[in-house]
């Protein structure tokens, strides 16, 4: 009997860690995330739906002690896409059964759910920087789906948005150089791989490149590093998805490229 006892006290205990670890799963979405070094709390937005037409699976942060503005761009950047995504998504459904055959058989609904799913990852989050990416992956019907990538980057201390304008300290200089060092990191990605740079993947690699604010406004940062993240399609074909190109700050500034958030 005390064997028994003991067992199922154990098996009390079991159950009760197990409940726990669901109720802590189930609540991700509600509490704060807080990193070693920042004071401030990041609260994650979750927005799933699940229906016959659409399969939405989209994640996002919000954060404190920072201009409302900042977090309402971020949400709205996530919920404009979603509905822009269901828009898409039924118009072209619309238009397949519009234009299907008499023998062709269509139901009401696709067979599949049309996907949509935005995901963060964050570069830095502290004290005073807050540096992270939003990828999006959705399908709307057609041959494939479609990525995306939206940079956001926010000076904690003094309430603003951070532009590669401004992190290169309003340099055109700094921008000339970068647009320089990136289609040259590219190229050797490429060609790493195998790929010959040549014809349509040179000219969209060039017209990438350039140094214009818009070809480089997805970028993140840290203490030490600078990633530009670029388009699909921005700088090659589809195949070759969403390149990017990381350079460290003492191999940025040996090129005369230079921040003050670096201080």
């Amino acid at each position: 009997m005390k064997i028994m006892k003991k067992n199922n006290w154990l098996f009390l205990i079991i159950i009760l860690v197990a409940l726990s670890a669901v109720y802590l799963g189930l609540k991700t979405d509600f509490f704060a995330l807080k990193t070693k070094e920042n004071s401030s709390s990041v609260f994650i937005k979750a927005i799933h739906e699940t229906d016959k037409s659409f399969n939405v699976q989209a994640e996002y942060p919000q954060f404190e002690n920072i201009e409302e503005d900042f977090n309402k761009k971020i949400s709205d950047f996530v919920i404009n896409r979603i509905a822009e995504f269901k828009n898409d998504s039924l118009e072209n459904w619309q238009a397949r059964k519009a234009t299907a055959l008499p023998e062709d058989m269509f139901s009401e609904y696709p067979e599949t759910p049309f996907d949509f799913i935005a995901e963060w990852e964050p570069a830095q989050i502290n004290e005073k920087y807050i540096s992270f990416v939003v990828r999006l992956y959705y399908f709307t019907g057609g041959a494939h789906g479609f990525n995306e990538i939206k940079s956001f980057n926010y000076d904690i201390q003094n309430q603003k948005e951070i532009t590669i304008t401004e992190f290169l300290n309003n340099s055109d200089e700094a921008l000339n150089n970068l647009s320089e060092l990136a289609e040259l990191d590219l190229s050797m990605q490429f060609q790493g791989n195998g790929v010959k740079v040549d014809g349509i993947l040179a000219q969209m690699m060039g017209e990438g490149t350039k140094p214009i604010p818009n070809n480089y406004e997805n970028f993140t940062f840290n203490y030490n590093s600078l990633v530009i993240h670029f388009q699909q399609y921005q700088v090659a074909p589809g195949a070759y998805g969403m390149p990017m190109s990381i350079f460290y700050k003492a191999d940025l500034e040996a090129n005369s490229i230079f921040s003050d958030y670096w201080r």
